[in-house]
């Protein structure tokens, strides 16, 4: 890039943070804001599921050394079905010779930690400069690009000229922490049920991530109960190694969707990255590492053998659509077809969910290739 331009990123998780520091490796001015401070940014009782293709994009931007010692690594992955009692286990053999070295087949962080490590990496940086909305304005900077990683509920999704796509599962998220006794502690498990899945990820010796999915309704019923009628109720879907000792923090709950953001032709010069730009349902936990793969496009794009001008600016929109739409549509596709497949009580169904896991148990190359693809994706080998 042989000007300096003056880029604006709206939104400041964990989307906004690693494109700030993508793009500060170019000759530009990075202005990040946010509604929140950086104090609430960070205090947060979030986490997220770590594939490996996030972990080959961490490292191109030196991250990952920096964020690994708050990483909880798990070398296996139990898949149940409730409704057919039929269960299979994904281990690291299983897993392509390219990232079997890493000893896992994921890794999970804490919300806190990672935030706390992307502000410290963004400290570093000169050209980019943190600011609140009402200051930012006051500075009356133009800018030559605006990226916007508000997130799912965006109102700017709104208010600016994109088409959004979405279909609601009518389903809710609560998340809380639960300390466990009698399991492997590495190994995260995805129970699929009648109300939807649920999935349980470890954080450290004993203690797991609950991600419970089912209707909204319900979702808000349990939010509200008391903590031991739901302790009870959580004890009688659980594998049966474990014992379910207490409820640790904070209960969270957010809505299910399935949305896509498309530009449509005018000459306005912003995008949508991350949740702001496309969801999915969170089972098999691509949500967080499909956001990542949006900041390794945009660096991409930017970092090409040619200058960046205005014209190429005005364009840039539609390059970035037509190089993240295959993998944002076959990630669409597969966890859209795990929920219409797997959550509910079909009987029609019922073979073809039984033929699955008969699949899966017999089948190794079968068994590398769901697996590699959840944790790879299809971009793996582009990343550099």
């Amino acid at each position: 890039m042989k000007n300096k331009f003056n880029f604006k990123i709206v939104g400041s998780g964990p989307t906004g943070l690693l494109l700030s520091i993508a793009l500060s490796k170019f000759d530009c001015n990075i202005f990040l804001t946010d509604l929140l401070t950086k104090d609430r940014l960070i205090d947060k009782d979030k986490t997220y599921a770590i594939t490996h293709s996030t972990r080959k994009i961490l490292s191109k931007f030196r991250l990952w050394e920096k964020l690994e010692p708050f990483l909880f690594g798990f070398d296996t992955l139990s898949i149940s079905d409730s409704v057919t009692s039929s269960l299979t286990s994904l281990s690291i053999s299983d897993l392509d010779d390219d990232i079997s070295s890493a000893k896992n087949i994921g890794w999970v962080v804490k919300h806190s930690d990672l935030m706390n490590v992307f502000f410290q990496e963004i400290d570093n940086y000169e050209n980019i400069f943190f600011v609140t909305p009402q200051r930012l304005l006051s500075q009356k900077i133009s800018f030559d690009y605006q990226f916007f990683s508000t997130g799912a509920n965006s109102l700017d999704k709104k208010l600016l000229d994109f088409l959004n796509i979405k279909k609601s599962y009518s389903q809710s998220c609560l998340t809380f922490k639960v300390s466990l006794r009698g399991h492997c502690e590495k190994r995260a498990y995805e129970i699929f049920r009648k109300e939807g899945p649920l999935a349980l990820l470890p954080l450290e010796k004993n203690l797991y991530q609950v991600i419970w999915t089912s209707s909204t309704l319900k979702s808000i019923e349990r939010l509200n109960s008391d903590k031991n009628f739901l302790m009870d109720n959580l004890s009688t879907i659980l594998p049966d190694e474990f014992k379910l000792d207490q409820i640790i923090g904070e209960f969270n709950i957010f809505p299910v969707s399935l949305s896509l953001n498309l530009p449509v032709l005018n000459l306005k010069k912003f995008v949508f990255v991350g949740d702001a730009f496309h969801t999915f349902h969170p089972v098999g936990g691509q949500g967080l590492n499909s956001c990542w793969r949006d900041v390794n496009t945009i660096f991409d794009l930017f970092n090409e053998n040619i200058p960046i001008t205005k014209i190429h600016l005005i364009l840039f929109k539609f390059k970035y659509l037509s190089s993240r739409i295959l993998d944002i549509i076959f990630t669409i596709f597969i966890t859209d077809s795990l929920i219409s497949i797997f959550a509910n009580r079909n009987l029609f169904l019922l073979p073809l969910r039984r033929l699955a896991f008969l699949l899966l148990n017999n089948f190794v190359f079968i068994r590398k290739l769901v697996l590699n693809q959840m944790t790879k994706s299809l971009i793996y080998s582009r990343i550099k």
